[in-house]
């Protein structure tokens, strides 16, 4: 069982709640099959390059993974999480991060905004689920002036 798993069956969040977990470790092979994100499988490794190529450039960057706080069903029948949006903790302009999207292939979000100006977040709290395989965290992010800057990509 994979940690936002773990976590999804162990607590239960507010359908308002947003919750982030990092890039990577939503998208680790553990992971994989359980949690789900907007795109094709196929988009996903466009997606990944994409991302590599936004921490090249900004080496304190830290992308998150927003995904729903409860749990769905496939289309397999099986439970899984989903997600369609990125949460971008970055220095870079807006307009840099749009051209990296044009550059690097990726599939175009339906929206691009900063989190505070985003219809899309569900204004509850905001919990971030850290990968620790023993013991995962689960920590609820309160400093509404660096969420209010992240940068966020949605995908319809």
């Amino acid at each position: 069982m994979g940690v936002l798993e773990t976590v999804l069956n162990s607590r239960k969040f507010d359908l308002n709640d947003d919750v982030l977990m990092e890039f990577n470790d939503y998208f680790d092979r553990e992971n994989r099959y359980y949690n789900l994100f907007s795109l094709d499988e196929g988009d996903i490794w466009v997606l990944q390059n994409f991302v590599e190529q936004i921490r090249h450039m900004d080496l304190d960057s830290t992308i998150y993974v927003c995904t729903y706080g409860y749990e769905i069903v496939n289309s397999k029948g099986e439970k899984s999480t989903y997600a369609d949006a990125l949460w971008i903790d970055t220095v870079l302009p807006v307009s840099k991060i749009e051209e990296l999207i044009e550059k690097s292939g990726v599939a175009e979000p339906s929206d691009i905004t900063f989190v505070k100006d985003s219809d899309e977040i569900g204004h509850g709290s905001i919990w971030l689920v850290t990968q620790e395989k023993q013991n995962p965290k689960v920590i609820e992010r309160t400093d509404h002036k660096q969420i209010n800057h992240m940068i966020m990509l949605y995908w319809d």
